[in-house]
């Protein structure tokens, strides 16, 4: 049963949140869901660039999470000579090697730590003297290892240790002293720079800019709901000597309610 409570400015609910309207414009408190989800530590973004010459490829590997997340994803891309790019579906095949790039959380309050493995070498254990983490509380979280490009998902954690089963997608793939870090609760692995696949099942997105005096620009600014536990590939082919290629893509997990 719902009723609006005229002294607060608001609907009450036995079944649902306060509706919010403000007392001095009389309008309707709300926000986007998109924006509800940076609020809730759910938005992740991931930006970076690289050089490519003639006939250059860069090529990312996406792998969406088996959970119940779904993953509702934005990009930017652009270059500053010719540039062709695509995003694959359910992409087989090769894509060894690479390194993981840190996902950054948009929310840096809420579900996100940072710091640096203040313990000896280790191949699975950080250790931050400076945290009070509670114990077991970021098991599922996805740790990064900033200054070696590997991640992990965490499986058990002290106030001051996070235990992973193995970090893989880095240069040495272990914990070094003062090697930096970022935990937070995306489900996605990413993979930049990986070899060539060999097939896939839809192209999402194809296209070719730029020129050989001038660079250009291509994006998506409505969301792609990606599937779950699915492997894409984004794949970058210069065609322009010295070719700076710009990317950046940005998206929220959310959980199903229905």
């Amino acid at each position: 049963m719902s009723q609006f409570n005229v002294m607060r400015g608001e609907y009450e609910s036995d079944l649902f949140d306060y509706i919010k309207i403000d007392k001095t414009t009389n309008t309707l408190q709300t926000i986007e869901y998109p924006h509800h989800e940076i609020h809730s530590g759910n938005h992740y973004y991931l930006e970076g660039y690289i050089t490519l010459g003639v006939g250059g490829n860069l090529f990312v590997k996406l792998v969406t999470p088996n959970t119940a997340k779904w993953g509702h994803f934005v990009w930017e891309l652009h270059s500053s000579g010719i540039l062709t790019t695509t995003l694959e579906e359910d992409a087989t095949g090769g894509m060894a090697g690479g390194l993981r790039p840190t996902i950054h959380a948009n929310n840096r309050n809420i579900d996100c730590w940072t710091g640096f493995h203040t313990g000896g070498a280790h191949a699975t254990i950080l250790t931050d003297a400076t945290k009070a983490w509670t114990i077991d509380a970021l098991i599922g979280y996805q740790v990064f290892n900033t200054k070696d490009g590997s991640s992990g998902i965490i499986v058990s954690n002290t106030p001051t240790t996070a235990t992973v089963i193995a970090l893989v997608g880095g240069t040495a793939n272990q914990w070094a002293l003062n090697d930096n870090y970022e935990i937070n609760k995306s489900g996605f692995v990413i993979t930049s720079g990986v070899t060539v696949n060999t097939g896939h099942t839809q192209i999402l997105s194809n296209t070719s800019f730029g020129t050989k005096s001038a660079g250009g620009i291509s994006s998506r600014i409505e969301e792609i709901i990606l599937k779950q536990n699915t492997v894409y590939l984004r794949s970058f082919a210069s065609g322009t000597a010295a070719n700076i290629v710009g990317f950046k893509a940005s998206w929220y997990e959310h959980t199903d309610k229905h």
